[in-house]
């Protein structure tokens, strides 16, 4: 497999600290649990083979390492499990590029139903071969622009996509009701900017707003939080 040894303890550890899997040492686990992790740590590895094949062409993660990959862009994107775990919805993530967050989550929870919409052609394709590849049942791709998208969603997904403001704007059309936008950001000081400016712009729309700090393993010199905005 594309990960060595190190690579696949530090994912594992990672998915430890995360609550995702019961213990970092496969061999003193049940027999479920290990082949369990066994079978999610090959098809990360896959996953970030996949992804190097491909970033020649179409430059998905720039000159990240490996150890980069793991830790801040598939750790990372499972920092938001919590909220989604047993939850029965549809999930969409906006401008999903190299597949972060929805790959990661739709590896590690295939219960979870997840579709990743992406404009740009070649990333496009990229998540579709992944989806093949990794044989993800939950994971679907849209090829276009996420103003054209016709259905509802009860959670909606964004990482790297922009301010609070215009993510909303730019799926509000496409929320059901009592749904929820998760935004990956990062130090409180720029998300306390944007809050305001999202609760000027939109003062008399039913919305709860929630900003919570989350831990991504091996990252502790970097602030991460995540804002959740629930419509009403």
């Amino acid at each position: 497999m594309y990960l060595d040894n190190v690579h696949r303890d530090l994912l594992l550890g990672g998915l430890y600290k995360l609550g995702i899997v019961k213990t970092s040492i496969p061999m003193v686990s049940s027999e479920k649990e290990a082949s369990f992790i066994e079978e999610k740590i090959d098809l990360f590895s896959q996953f970030i083979e996949e992804l190097f094949l491909w970033n020649g062409k179409t430059n998905l993660i720039g000159r990240a390492s490996i150890r980069d990959v793991i830790i801040r862009h598939i750790l990372d994107s499972l920092s938001v499990y919590y909220l989604l775990k047993n939850k029965k919805a549809s999930i969409l993530d906006i401008g999903a590029g190299a597949g972060f967050p929805s790959v990661p989550l739709a590896v590690v929870d295939n219960t979870l139903s997840i579709c990743a919409v992406e404009k740009r052609y070649k990333r496009a394709s990229f998540l579709k071969n992944v989806a093949v590849l990794l044989r993800l049942g939950n994971f679907s791709v849209i090829e276009g622009d996420v103003k054209d998208i016709k259905g509802s969603y009860d959670i909606v997904l964004a990482r790297g996509v922009g301010e609070l403001l215009l993510l909303y704007e730019l799926t509000k059309k496409i929320l059901k009701e009592k749904a929820m936008i998760i935004a990956f950001k990062g130090k409180i000081t720029e998300i306390e900017k944007e809050v305001s400016r999202l609760k000027r712009k939109n003062s008399n729309k039913g919305m709860n707003l929630n900003i919570q700090h989350v831990k991504v393993p091996y990252l502790d010199e970097e602030e991460r939080n995540i804002v959740i905005i629930e419509t009403k």
